[in-house]
């Protein structure tokens, strides 16, 4: 009785707010709109981004992030109302000869020297550098290209130094070209010159990378050009479009997600004290509230996660595939989320613990709708919340030939809201969670269930088979759980009361959104990555205090809060204000060569650990042979490791800080997609 009348008291509330209500959702829910309404056809066309770009990229150029790089591009045309077009070419000078033609806006590859000192072209920032090496045997005594008289020299067709190799040939007599097609690896060419199928091997390495660091035989013979940067290109009219894109890059590199491999079962996952989590966002088992993270599955994570004294961080992806790439190729732990169960049956490397909760896909339609046939469906106009197992099971239905007309509504929208559609003929059916039904037939009483989605999607981890001590302790965590008081408090907050698992707009993350966003724009940051750094300063409170003495949002200390020109850092204003400053500050001391991304995470484990230590941790890590230009799996390891207490001090929590940061920024991010994500999911990003 007592639920009953929360459930009245939110449908009254939802009555007096109707009418307004209703005219906001009229305009925002029905991102992918039926099949019925989607006319359109005399509105112009968006305008086009057009990308030049080698094929198979990220296999030809390994020193560039070329995902990454696509990633940002697709990023900037959909923030910019723009399509994007990719251009692809077998070689980088044909890819040069469209950008001076003018059939490309910008050009996303690595150019011949010449090619590149054009005055004709603007180069973009820098996003890491690279150098061109020949590489060869350790007996090998060649110096200088002159010495490649006789030897057998190994080089791609889509190197950017083909045409210097070609000039190259003229001039020394006797080189043997040993010409490989567009896509192959750079692995491919050194384990050539290993096994004596060539003698030498030409390929890029970027700035502290180490290619030969499983060819004990080889050694790089000498460089072929000097440091590179990693840019794009644009025509010099086209000044504007490489500012902006400047400017973004600046903002919003950080936003592209770079795990890293590691295949280590659960003994190497206590070493590091890391669990990796793969999820995507879901209405009801993860998702941010109030700028915080929430929902059933992020809780049974992180009681998991306690009990075997692990820090998690949240890799939030696109879509199924991806989660599963990211598991095959170790850059994840475990997929947390519900996935298709026959996805993972048909992949022999993957497999699922336990079942640990149960929930069906149901249709749901008014009372004589007749919904127990799935074919019954053609024709008919389906709604689904976005982004949710429902959404995924109606593209697998739409896939399979039923001529549904498929309705998309934001995963924010109250159920409420889908009652009434159905009800006024809006949609003629629905397919939402079974533990729906029951609130969304109290509301609307004329509304009856169908059958249920014959789509397995279980509640169940997904891991990699070989890890069977993380299989084992997931299997033990989850039959201890199902007996315990706090999973029925779980299950019962974000199953029998849905209106606590509503996800929120991303328009507010925080109280203090507006004065964020200002002082964001002012010194060219992301303004979701300065809320994120908030939360873990202060969770959003003005008047924190720490033990050492920092003071309120941003967490300044006194002195820092003078530096800043900030008199009281418990003023919310003033507070943010000194505190993006300050970041910005720690940003700039950073070399300007090194990427965007790079130099945003130098800057946040300064402002936690101080700078100092930071750059003594950079020193250390080029010492031991880790890249002194990458914070992930470089750097960061030397502000964490043990050994390292001594020298540079025990600032662990930098490294935790940084990665909890990135953590909830890319779970802001991904929130954002998943709250305008249409039902076919557009692929804006090339096959690489």
């Amino acid at each position: 009785m007592q639920y009953r009348s929360r459930m009245h008291c939110r449908w009254a509330a939802w009555h007096r707010h109707r009418p307004f209500i209703a005219v906001l959702l009229t305009l925002a829910v029905f991102y992918g709109a039926s099949a019925s309404a989607g006319s359109g056809g005399d509105r112009a066309p968006p305008p086009v981004l057009r990308v030049l770009k080698l094929k198979q990229q990220e296999i030809n150029l390994p020193h560039r992030d070329s995902a990454g790089e696509f990633g940002m591009l697709a990023d900037f045309a959909r923030r910019r109302g723009m399509s994007i077009q990719w251009i692809e070419a077998e070689r980088p000078d044909q890819l040069y000869q469209r950008l001076r033609r003018g059939e490309g806006d910008v050009l996303a590859t690595d150019l011949a020297p010449e090619q590149a000192r054009d005055a004709g072209l603007l180069p973009s920032r820098s996003m890491g550098s690279f150098r061109y090496f020949a590489y060869g045997r350790k007996n090998l005594l060649a110096t200088d290209p002159r010495n490649l008289q006789g030897l057998r020299v190994a080089i791609s067709v889509a190197s950017p130094l083909w045409p210097w190799f070609e000039q190259l040939r003229r001039e020394v007599a006797g080189i043997v070209p040993v010409l490989l097609p567009n896509g192959t690896p750079r692995e491919t060419l050194l384990a050539g010159v290993a096994d004596g199928h060539f003698d030498v091997a030409i390929a890029p390495a970027r700035a502290n990378e180490k290619p030969l660091a499983n060819y004990a035989n080889l050694k790089s013979l000498f460089e072929l050009s000097d440091q590179n940067p990693v840019v794009w290109y644009f025509p010099s009219e086209r000044s504007a479009l490489r500012d902006a894109l400047d400017s973004y890059m600046q903002r919003f590199h950080a936003a592209v997600l770079r795990p890293q491999a590691d295949h280590g079962d659960l003994a190497a996952i206590k070493t590091r004290g890391l669990l990796r989590a793969i999820t995507r966002i879901d209405a009801q088992n993860y998702f941010v509230r109030n700028g915080r993270p929430a929902g059933f599955e992020y809780e049974m994570v992180e009681l998991f996660a306690r009990e075997h004294s692990l820090r998690v961080e949240y890799l939030v992806a696109d879509n199924d595939q991806q989660m599963l790439e990211w598991l095959r190729s170790g850059a994840g732990d475990v997929i947390t989320t519900r996935i298709r169960a026959a996805d993972v049956a048909a992949d022999s490397e993957l497999t699922q613990a336990r079942s640990y909760f149960h929930s069906a896909s149901v249709l749901v339609g008014r009372t004589g709708s007749q919904l127990h046939d799935l074919q019954a469906l053609a024709g008919k106009r389906v709604a689904v919340f976005g982004n949710t197992v429902e959404h995924r099971a109606l593209s697998e239905l739409v896939a399979s030939g039923i001529a549904i007309r498929p309705v998309v509504i934001n995963p924010g929208t109250p159920p409420a809201y889908l009652a009434e559609q159905l009800e006024n003929w809006s949609v003629d059916a629905a397919i939402v969670d079974a533990h729906l039904i029951a609130d969304l037939r109290a509301m609307h009483p004329l509304l009856e269930a169908g059958m249920s989605v014959p789509i397995s999607y279980n509640y169940a981890w997904t891991a990699r088979a070989q890890n069977a001590g993380l299989l084992r302790a997931i299997d033990g965590f989850v039959r201890a759980e199902f007996a315990t008081d706090t999973y029925q408090i779980l299950a019962q907050r974000y199953f029998d009361e849905p209106g606590f698992s509503y996800i929120n707009t991303l328009a507010r993350l925080s109280p203090y959104d507006n004065l964020v966003r200002r002082y964001a724009d002012t010194y060219d940051f992301d303004w979701r990555l300065i809320v994120a750094q908030m939360y873990f300063e202060s969770q959003f409170n003005p008047g924190a205090r720490s033990s050492g003495g920092a003071l309120g949002l941003m967490q300044l200390t006194r002195d820092t809060a003078r530096a800043m020109g900030v008199a009281n850092p418990f003023d919310p204003d003033a507070g943010i204000r000194g505190g993006v400053r300050y970041l910005n500050k720690l940003r700039n001391h950073f070399e300007e060569e090194l990427p965007p991304r790079e130099r945003t995470w130098f800057a946040l484990a300064a402002y936690n650990a101080g700078l100092a230590r930071v750059i003594l941790a950079r020193e250390r890590a080029a010492a031991a042979g880790l890249d002194p230009g990458r914070w992930f799996g470089n750097v960061e390891t030397m502000m964490g490791r043990e050994a390292n207490k001594i020298a540079v001090g025990p600032y662990r929590e930098a490294v935790d800080y940084v990665r909890g940061i990135r953590s909830l920024y890319n779970t802001y991010n991904r929130q954002q997609e998943s709250l305008t994500a249409g039902l076919d999911g557009r692929r804006t990003q090339p096959r690489i």
